[in-house]
């Protein structure tokens, strides 16, 4: 006999209508939010209506917000609402009542923009800084979320970072905004761009593809950014994440095919990739920096302060991974690496990784924080297959990682981060870096690494070459070789 739970579900997918799959297993509570944009791209009007109870007060990840604020008030009264900078309160609102209001898109002059720096004019479109004008509950119950659905005029589209929502037709309807904090950044792009999807590796990844001068060749686009997440999926047998938000802005200004990018985390994970399209398809199927960016996706959001963590693992998986999928000839794959340990070496010397860390983005000490962090990630995978005779490895930690702890919830400290890892793979081989590495003042000490992998330099220490013979030789091997098919 069907409970009454499978019946409605049954009626509901016979009538065609809104359908959830298990993984979007319908909340007790859902708050529903209608976003209206107008034609010019200028501003949005939201209805936001609450299921029971509403929240005290609502706020938003940026503090531009309250500037960007037009009007607010509860909806079928004149009753005005004012926000304090940091929240919007709701006194006197009714169960089940709603609000509406009005906000620019795009600040001018603002002073608190996400630290993304996303919203942006890109010819007839516009990426917005959600923190600006999205004003939601702080916290969401675990049975309880946000769905926001989108008025747009005729011919637009939007591209947002949330759990999309599908009708009975797989049609997108709407997105839940989930349980990542509210003060995560997040981008939303509008226009008369049409969304693709591509499938790599068992993810769906939703690209937006913006306007430029000259026009971008889809086909570009889905070849490069297939191969590079095909070239991602040879850690663990498939993408670190179901789904994903892309966006592609055309324009940028730099001698490579992508000179900037960067991923955000205010919702789904949302990679980000700022192009010039005047260079060749080939160009784009060799640049590392597509690697680089989903190869964030296989760590939890580390907070900002311990960024090392994150670009160091993503610098050394941008050379490994590219070399399994065949993008790179394996000697040049570890030349590249070496390289980038030498950059590292030279920047910013005398200080200790945790200040040049701190001072990364005022003081430009990329190379030091990326490859101080990436010489760690080797040291650690090494000494990971040597002490479990092979049987652990960083991929295999990062699979586990992806079972237990990649919810997009909370922000990790490197240290807990590490601390995981080690219970993950029974070993203190992460705990014992962090604590010799993260004050010291000095560039990890590779000469043993190299040793143990048959990795030989010349006698200007700038050339590296693959020795015939070494104690680790195979783990020097298995480091670059693919492992397999997507586990079940």
């Amino acid at each position: 006999m069907f409970s009454r739970l499978l019946l409605a579900r049954l009626l509901l997918a016979l009538s065609g209508v809104l359908i959830m799959t298990p993984a979007q297993a319908e909340p007790a509570r859902v708050h529903r939010y209608t976003v209206t944009v107008d034609e010019a791209l200028q501003e949005v009007e939201v209805r936001a209506c609450f299921a029971g109870t509403p929240p005290r007060y609502l706020v938003a990840e940026s503090l531009d917000a309250s500037l960007a604020l037009a009007e607010a008030q509860i909806d079928g009264t004149r009753k005005r609402l004012e926000s304090n900078g940091a929240q919007l309160r709701l006194g006197g609102m009714a169960v089940d009542g709603c609000l509406r209001y009005r906000s620019v898109l795009l600040m001018q002059g603002g002073r608190h923009q996400g630290s993304s720096g996303a919203a942006r004019r890109v010819g007839p479109d516009l990426v917005t800084d959600v923190g600006t004008w999205l004003w939601r509950p702080e916290l969401l119950e675990e049975d309880e979320d946000v769905e926001l659905r989108f008025a747009l005029p005729e011919g637009v589209s939007v591209s947002a970072p949330w759990t999309p929502v599908r009708d009975g037709q797989g049609k997108l309807v709407a997105y839940r905004l989930g349980h990542a904090p509210y003060d995560w950044p997040a981008a939303v792009a509008f226009g008369t761009f049409q969304e693709r999807e591509i499938d790599a590796g068992g993810a769906r990844l939703r690209v937006a593809l913006l306007h430029g001068a000259p026009a971008v060749e889809w086909g570009l686009v889905r070849q490069w950014l297939t191969r590079a997440a095909e070239a991602v999926t040879t850690l663990y047998g498939r993408f670190p994440v179901d789904d994903a938000q892309v966006v592609v802005v055309p324009g940028a200004r730099g001698d490579e095919p992508v000179p900037w990018a960067f991923v955000l985390r205010g919702g789904r994970p949302a990679l980000h990739f700022f192009i010039n399209q005047r260079e060749s398809l080939a160009a784009f199927l060799v640049d590392w920096t597509a690697v680089h960016e989903m190869a964030h996706l296989f760590l939890p959001y580390v907070r900002a302060e311990d960024a090392w963590l994150p670009e160091g693992m993503a610098s050394y998986y941008q050379n490994v991974l590219r070399a399994r999928a065949g993008m790179l000839p394996v000697g040049e794959a570890w030349q590249r690496m070496h390289s980038g340990f030498r950059r590292g070496m030279r920047s910013m010397p005398g200080i200790s990784l945790a200040d040049a860390t701190e001072r990364m983005h005022r003081d430009g000490a990329y190379m030091r924080v990326y490859w101080h962090g990436a010489a760690m990630t080797l040291i650690a995978d090494q000494r990971l297959r040597e002490r479990t005779q092979g049987r652990q490895s960083l991929d295999t930690l990062l699979r586990e990682l992806r079972e237990c702890c990649l919810d997009g919830r909370q922000a990790w400290q490197a240290n807990r981060l590490f601390a995981k890892l080690d219970e993950l793979s029974g070993t203190s081989v992460f705990s014992e870096l962090y604590e010799q590495h993260i004050a010291s003042t000095r560039f990890p000490e590779l000469i043993d690494t190299y040793r143990q992998l048959g990795l030989g330099l010349n006698a200007s220490g700038e050339t590296i070459a693959l020795l015939p013979d070494a104690p680790r030789i195979a783990d020097r091997d298995a480091i670059m070789r693919s492992h397999g098919a997507a586990p079940h």
